[in-house]
């Protein structure tokens, strides 16, 4: 059996609420999609502390293993919210209330908001999703683990500067993403200026107010 991940509190939905039709046994393996992590989505067991069997309409304490834990290192956090899903069904709710796993929990020093591409400002959402289309999902990955990497990513103006230089195609995306690795200053130089290195962008500003 996989050792717990994290402990967490588990609300179970009512029947009536979309939840299951029966109670659920300890070892009971529904997804989880973490909050804003839409994304990311693994299959999580739960073993019930204290108690075999969650009755439909209460609220239990549950040891969590989830699988993949390899795209959750550092970002989960305690108080952090879940649901838990069979199918599209939602079947409940969650919330942590303690790592287990270290590997997985969230430096104490760094904001959740700041290593989370979905809580970045509407317009560079928007932007990504409307330039790379079907592959926006792989692209907004891409960058989640791009600015999860390093603090020095974490920034409004480079995210901007990235989705504006892959040009609408995630192999080029890919090169940008390489590049900002290697020097992100020459990123910034690619997307806000035009020879002879000339300012023409701003991606402090929003897109659609980024010319200069």
């Amino acid at each position: 059996m996989k050792q717990t991940d994290f402990i967490a509190e588990l609300e179970f939905l009512t029947t009536e609420k979309s939840g299951r039709k029966s109670p659920a046994h300890s070892g009971y393996r529904p997804h989880i999609e973490f909050d804003n992590y839409p994304e990311y989505s693994t299959s999580g067991q739960q073993t019930y502390i204290g108690q075999e069997i969650a009755e439909l309409g209460t609220t239990v304490k549950a040891e969590i293993a989830i699988l993949g834990t390899e795209y959750f290192a550092n970002r989960l956090y305690k108080n952090m919210d879940f649901k838990f899903c069979e199918g599209s069904r939602i079947i409940g709710f969650g919330k942590i209330i303690e790592i287990v796993n270290p590997n997985l929990e969230l430096e104490s020093t760094t904001n959740p908001k700041a290593i989370n591409l979905n809580l970045y400002p509407a317009d560079i959402i928007k932007r990504l999703e409307s330039d790379y289309g079907k592959n926006s999902g792989e692209a907004k990955r891409k960058i989640q683990e791009l600015i999860k990497s390093n603090k020095e990513f974490r920034s409004h103006r480079i995210v901007r500067a990235l989705i504006f230089s892959g040009n609408k195609d995630i192999n080029h995306l890919k090169k940008m993403i390489e590049l900002t690795q290697t020097d992100w200053r020459d990123l910034l130089m690619n997307a806000e200026c035009e020879y002879p290195e000339k300012r023409v962008r701003d991606f402090n500003n929003e897109f659609g107010n980024e010319k200069i």
